[in-house]
């Protein structure tokens, strides 16, 4: 065979061993398995379906709070509170059946339907959220003071149409549930309501009751003692009037957080530079001091100098005191909530890890906390103390006579995500989705919605069903690898 035919016949040999390779079918990288988001659909799809208010005179399309899981419909019947709930504030009037709506006790699961339209392209989860807010604000409020029946011991009556308060509730100032995140989609849907909500939000915290709006200004005071003697109040109102400000740019708003900022200061101990925390004793509060850094950070954004500063300052200093205490998360698996103002000594008491409560934080809860301020700070200190807090949930379930909520398993969930984040061990991710798993059998079973505890059988989002599919959908989200569209942060519960 001469030179060239044995040339051609080598490139024959080439040719058809590339033929083979390149015309094979390229073998696909697997897909991560998540069984997840189908429970986070399927919970989703359940509540426009069936738990929106479609009854009575007027059929508001307002998220009921509580629900039958088994008939997919309101409850007849007021079933017994989960451990740590605080009976006036449930939905509904007390003693009656558990019907009612509270946005407040929602938020997450809003959220959730904005984050689900983006995702799959259906535009009919948005539309449900936004008809919410829309019809809330514009229909809800009093006539009177213009506050808005939610957060704490108020909610909606969606049988008879009216608001419905826990006993003297209404006679006292508004307290927030959560603080409020979605302020700016609320300015787009109605805005001279959620105008007039933060406005009537700044009057009822005036010492003289019958202070009106004039000419765009609000005069009074705050030396009463209120709800916002606790921090975590006043930063949700500082949030708002935030909001307000950022949206109108009208004064009246800046007015009123320099008023509330000047009240609190003044309850800071000039020694020891902790503020009373609770307005019947003299200690602070430390989970509810660190929820106020969190709100003047993020409402320092959207305000003009002096005022950003004087924000950041307060944040600046609550972020100090925290993270310079002895928390020692390794050891008691619990961040330290009290110090006594005038001794500067520490107290006993400690977050638990799975048990919650009005006014009792986990450590999962504060850990999120700690998310929040790590992510817009970079203070190392707070980096440390969530992989502590995310290592105590390394082993840790509840225990058989525990009455854990769904929030608190959201919050693990989403801490141990965090830590996984920000040290790329996979030690972290493995626990969340055992978490994740444990979750999903626990609360959801076989039903569309999810139980109110460990040790109740109804659907009630007052103990953070909302929370928990949201850490789902963030756990879904991270499977795949999916960063075109971002999860809501999981923070808001503090």
């Amino acid at each position: 065979m001469n030179s060239k035919r044995l040339w051609r016949a080598h490139l024959a040999l080439i040719w058809a061993a590339a033929s083979q390779t390149f015309g094979a079918d390229v073998p696909k990288a697997p897909v991560p398995q998540s069984p997840f988001i189908r429970v986070v659909y399927g919970y989703a799809d359940a509540m426009l379906k069936n738990g929106r208010d479609d009854r009575g005179p007027v059929q508001t399309g307002l998220f009921l709070s509580a629900l039958d899981r088994s008939a997919l419909a309101p409850l007849t019947n007021r079933p017994p509170a989960p451990q740590g709930i605080r009976s006036n504030d449930r939905v509904g009037i007390n003693s009656e059946a558990l019907v009612g709506a509270n946005p407040q006790h929602d938020e997450n699961l809003l959220r959730l339907l904005y984050t689900l339209s983006e995702l799959s392209g259906k535009p009919h989860y948005r539309a449900a959220a936004d008809a919410e807010l829309k019809w809330f604000f514009e229909n809800s409020h009093s006539t009177n003071t213009d506050v808005l029946p939610w957060g704490e011991g108020r909610s909606w009556d969606v049988m008879n149409d009216r608001p419905a308060a826990a006993a003297g509730a209404a006679a006292r100032a508004h307290a927030f549930f959560r603080p409020w995140m979605l302020w700016e989609r609320c300015f787009e849907l109605a805005p001279e309501a959620s105008r007039r909500f933060a406005l009537g939000l700044w009057r009822q915290q005036t010492a003289d009751p019958k202070t009106k709006v004039n000419g765009g200004a609000v005069h009074g005071s705050l030396e009463a003692a209120d709800v916002t003697e606790f921090p975590r109040q006043a930063g949700f109102y500082l949030r708002t009037w935030a909001a307000a400000y950022a949206q109108t740019k009208e004064n009246v708003f800046l007015e009123a957080m320099e008023t509330l900022l000047t009240r609190y200061e003044k309850t800071r101990d000039t020694r020891s530079h902790l503020s009373e925390s609770d307005p019947v004793g003299t200690n602070e509060w430390t989970t509810s001091a660190l929820s106020l850094a969190i709100d003047c950070d993020g409402a320092a954004q959207s305000v003009p100098e002096p005022l950003a500063s004087r924000l950041q300052a307060v944040a600046e200093r609550e972020d100090g005191i925290f993270c310079a205490l002895a928390h020692d998360l390794k050891e008691t698996g619990g961040f330290l909530t009290g110090i006594s103002k005038a001794t500067d000594k520490t107290g006993g008491r400690r977050t638990p890890l799975w048990q919650g409560g009005y006014g009792r934080s986990t450590t999962a809860q504060v850990g999120m906390m700690c998310v929040s301020r790590y992510d817009n700070t970079g203070r190392v200190g707070y980096r440390d103390l969530i992989y502590r807090a995310a290592d105590a949930y390394l082993d840790s379930l509840p225990s058989e006579g525990e009455d854990a909520w769904p929030a608190t398993f959201g919050h693990a969930l989403s801490l141990q995500i965090a830590a996984w984040r920000h040290s790329a061990r996979p030690v972290y991710f493995e626990r969340a989705r055992k978490l994740g798993d444990v979750a999903v059998e626990k609360f959801w079973g076989t039903n569309a919605l999810p139980s109110a505890s460990l040790k109740t059988d109804h659907y009630e989002t007052i103990t953070g069903a909302d929370t928990l599919a949201l850490a789902l959908l963030e756990l879904h989200l991270n499977i795949l690898h999916i960063t075109a569209v971002r999860c809501p942060a999981n923070t808001i519960d503090r």
